[in-house]
């Protein structure tokens, strides 16, 4: 009962600037290594030859010595972050001991003394340590995010399939274990003692010793009822959540709502989890350390050292803080407005695209079917594009208007400002009446941090400065995250390639026939999905190339789809793809039962 009061005083004395501290650190540091993961995974893509990672291209984009390096690059940063934020959190427990009350920023002071005085004295090993304890606290946090990570969420599918699979994951984690634990006191005898990596571990493996069990004990009782609290948060703001959405969405979209509402209610309460789990796990270790050497937890006088604490290093630090925040508000609103090519594309699960815009809720390729698309929350939308007679590029998928607007007249013999005045609605229903062709400037400028843009250029012969417009379009916008070019002309990706090898290209055909994925001017192949097989998906994903399937609209074709593996379904019903796609049983039964309720 003793240890765990002082565990709970511990915690509790700073408790709230230590949230302070793991709340700001994550904010500014997160967006930033998110980034550097972004930009070193792109380049270790396009060093490797591969578009995307798939599950069937994994080893052999491991296996390429350029990806090494780069994953040795951003893991450095990783552990660079994590040893300061480790630091900090000793340093206020440090404090604590004392019974002083200790600020974020000598959190953030004393990490990076911490971090930086490691480095000095050549304690590398101690990064490894740190993230191999990183893993096994956030074990269900990585299981949660790797389950939507396409490539590894394949792999661990088919390892949990298999007779053997769980019991060599326990095996594994076993081993960590056994292998970190006698050093889970170092970090207190390098950066607080500061000892060397090998004294450290002789030191902490005598303390393991006298006191392993009571460590695991509460280590383990700890997390277990710390886990149990986040899964109680989780599934009451899930049930709060499902029922503002029967209340307030249309009953049509409430299951897409749900669905997405309930992955972003996940990843934060994970994000709390792992920041309380780092902060109980450090203070049950800091009590048994400090009650092992027999030193209590109650002095009077502790101070801060270190030449950061000077007023003017301590200016220099703020001045770095306040441009270091900055920087990273930069990158969430990069992130958020301009979307991540690969995060999304090549490592997330399947994609819905809406086809020539939400088309059976709206006139297509018009800005009310963009519009929709929107609202029934499809990731790309599909627009075929030409060119006017002036040189504007419009969306249409004829060539001709006698289907849409019973006017035989083709889209390349009259300017943008006679298509516009042209009623493209009315054939669709009297609600849309007067609604014209839109440019794709307008397109683009409304899609910029909502949608993803999937632009078709229609075939318009060889002599069309089409593939270069568009180009210059996107880069004038800065929409390269958010926009990919498709079209049946072989020659127009080519072209687009030549100007840009960094805008996505996909080959639109009707048969799957020939060693198409091959060709390093692609990066997906668009396909009739009665072609799309498992075994298609598999040859393409191999060489480093997505698939995406059109047009999947009924629930036989997109449940057969799904399984197949396809990376993108073009379809006229985005909110039914996506559940089917995403539905999980748990949400679906409790938006169920709640529009019975509400009934």
């Amino acid at each position: 009962m003793k240890t765990a009061a002082e565990i709970g005083q511990v915690i509790k004395l700073n408790l709230g600037n230590l949230l302070g501290f793991e709340v700001v650190y994550r904010f500014l540091t997160l967006p930033l290594y998110l980034q550097v993961i972004d930009r070193g995974l792109k380049f270790a893509l396009k060093a490797s030859g591969y578009s995307y990672v798939t599950a069937a291209n994994l080893a052999g984009f491991l296996l390429k010595p350029g990806t090494w390096l780069i994953l040795a690059a951003v893991s450095f940063v990783g552990l660079f972050f994590l040893a300061v934020e480790t630091g900090g959190l000793l340093t206020a427990f440090e404090g604590t001991v004392y019974l002083q009350k200790v600020l974020p920023y000598d959190m953030l002071v004393g990490g990076i003394q911490k971090t930086i005085g490691e480095c000095r004295k050549g304690n590398w090993k101690i990064f490894l340590m740190l993230a191999g304890d990183y893993v096994l606290e956030n074990l269900f946090l990585l299981y949660r995010v790797f389950s939507n990570v396409k490539p590894v969420n394949f792999v661990m599918q088919e390892l949990f399939h298999t007779s053997f699979g769980v019991p060599a994951l326990i095996v594994c984690g076993g081993i960590l274990l056994a292998a970190l634990f006698p050093g889970i006191f170092v970090c207190y005898f390098a950066m607080v003692e500061q000892k060397s990596f090998s004294d450290s571990w002789w030191n902490s493996r005598r303390l393991a010793k006298r006191a392993g069990k009571r460590v695991f004990g509460f280590l383990l009782a700890g997390n277990a009822a710390l886990l149990a609290v986040m899964i109680g948060l989780y599934a009451i703001t899930v049930t709060v959540s499902a029922t503002a959405i029967t209340l307030f969405v249309k009953r049509e979209l409430q299951l897409a709502v749900l669905t997405g509402q309930a992955g972003r209610i996940e990843l934060a309460v994970l994000m709390i989890y792992s920041m309380l789990n780092g902060i109980l796990n450090l203070g049950i270790i800091t009590v048994i350390y400090y009650q092992i050497q027999g030193e209590g937890l109650e002095r009077k006088v502790w101070n801060f050292q270190g030449k950061l604490l000077d007023r003017g290093n301590q200016k220099k630090l703020l001045a770095a803080g306040a441009a270091f925040g900055m920087l990273s508000g930069f990158f969430i609103f990069d992130l958020v407005y301009n979307g991540s090519q690969t995060g999304s594309d090549a490592f997330l699960e399947v994609q819905i695209t809406a086809h020539r815009g939400s088309s059976k809720a709206a006139p297509e390729n018009t800005m009310a079917a963009v519009k929709a698309a929107v609202e029934e929350l499809a990731d790309f939308v599909e627009l075929d594009v030409q060119e006017s007679l002036d040189g504007i590029l419009v969306l249409c998928h004829d060539s001709n208007l006698e289907r849409l607007a019973g006017v035989s007249r083709k889209v390349t013999e009259l300017t943008f400002d006679e298509l516009s005045q042209i009623d493209v609605g009315s054939s669709f229903s009297n609600e849309f009446s007067g609604e014209g062709i839109p440019g794709l400037r307008e397109v683009m400028e409304y899609a910029k941090g909502r949608i993803s843009l999937n632009l078709e250029l229609k075939n318009l012969g060889s002599h069309t400065s089409l593939p270069e417009k568009a180009v210059a379009l996107i880069e004038e916008l800065g929409m390269e995250e958010q926009c990919v070019i498709s079209s049946v002309q072989m020659k127009y990706l080519e072209r687009v390639k030549a100007l840009n090898p960094d805008i996505r290209t996909g080959y639109i055909i009707a048969a799957a026939y020939g060693n198409y994925y091959t060709n390093e001017n692609l990066d997906f192949i668009s396909v009739r999905s009665s072609f799309a097989t498992k075994e298609l998906v598999k040859r393409a994903h191999e060489e480093g190339k997505a698939i995406h399937v059109w047009t999947v609209n009924s629930l036989w074709e997109l449940e057969q789809m799904k399984q197949a593996g396809v990376d993108n379904i073009i379809t006229d019903y985005p909110v039914r793809a996506r559940e089917i796609c995403f539905r999980k049983e748990a949400t679906e039964n409790l938006l169920e039962y709640l529009q019975m309720v509400f009934r």
